[in-house]
């Protein structure tokens, strides 16, 4: 049994546990039905944020949910009150979402291995980004050139974590996070099979592909990009322009000794 299989199993143990329908079980938690359907049967993975809810709302050991070890609740009584259960979110929610976490182009292979890690994701540098002080985001450093012009390499954009890959609209920017890699794409659903996804480029030299959603960690929605480019366009086209002027000014200089011959 993997990794995966041994979690989604222990999920559902969980859930009946609790003895809670798929319904409330997510109602609890701030995750659609769909999200957790797709949780329990392993085509998507546990989330940061859905792990801590969990932990918070039901008082669940987070390392025996993803690893199998220690005891399933936390000290103290697995049902923590209503009051408490409310203040906890609130807690996450100040703490956690005014401060971004950032992943480089160099730190992209170990967030592949390491994103459900919390211990790894403290390691990570955190910026503080406005107009985005609440929700889950992740800052990503772009790597490659197959989303020019839209977004060129080295800019780091601003992604919303998506738990319910259904509401996804086609065409949509995303940052799209599988064992092979973290890519920027368009990404379409097949309209026969939902199993895939298909992640097109802007960039015309890239081929447009499909990825089966089973090996789809995580998907984020990118919602803005922090940049420097204008600037160097902005550096190109002066001087695109100050060459044009320097053309015009020997052309009238040629002109001119064109019409003093004429006279003579």
């Amino acid at each position: 049994m993997t990794k995966r299989e041994s979690t989604k199993s222990r999920l559902i143990q969980l859930r009946e546990l609790l003895s809670l329908s798929q319904k409330d079980f997510s109602d609890s938690i701030g995750i659609t039905q769909g999200a957790l359907s797709r949780l329990e049967t392993g085509k998507s993975k546990l989330s940061l944020d859905t792990l801590t809810q969990i932990s918070q709302v039901f008082n669940i050991n987070c390392n025996w949910l993803i690893n199998g070890q220690g005891n399933q609740f936390l000290s103290g009584n697995k049902n923590n009150s209503e009051n408490e259960r409310k203040q906890s979110v609130i807690t996450r929610d100040i703490n956690d979402s005014i401060l971004i976490p950032m992943i480089k182009e160099e730190a992209q292979a170990g967030y592949i291995k390491n994103c459900q890690d919390v211990e790894y994701l403290k390691t990570l540098d955190v910026y503080k980004i406005p107009g985005y002080e609440e929700g889950n985001y992740r800052l990503f450093e772009i790597s490659g050139d197959s989303m020019t012009p839209t977004i060129y390499p080295r800019e780091i954009v601003v992604s919303e974590f998506i738990d319910d890959w259904d509401k996804i609209e086609n065409g949509s920017i995303c940052i799209v996070i599988s064992e092979e890699g973290i890519i920027a794409k368009r990404v379409y659903f097949y309209e026969e099979d939902k199993g895939f996804l298909i992640l097109k480029s802007d960039n015309a030299e890239f081929k447009t592909y499909s990825l089966p959603l089973s090996e789809v960690i995580e998907l984020w929605k990118i919602q803005a990009k922090i940049t420097s480019v204008f600037v160097k366009n902005h550096l190109v086209d002066a001087n695109k322009m100050e060459a044009l002027e320097s053309d015009i000014k020997t052309l009238k200089e040629q002109v001119q000794k064109l019409s003093q011959k004429v006279e003579e």
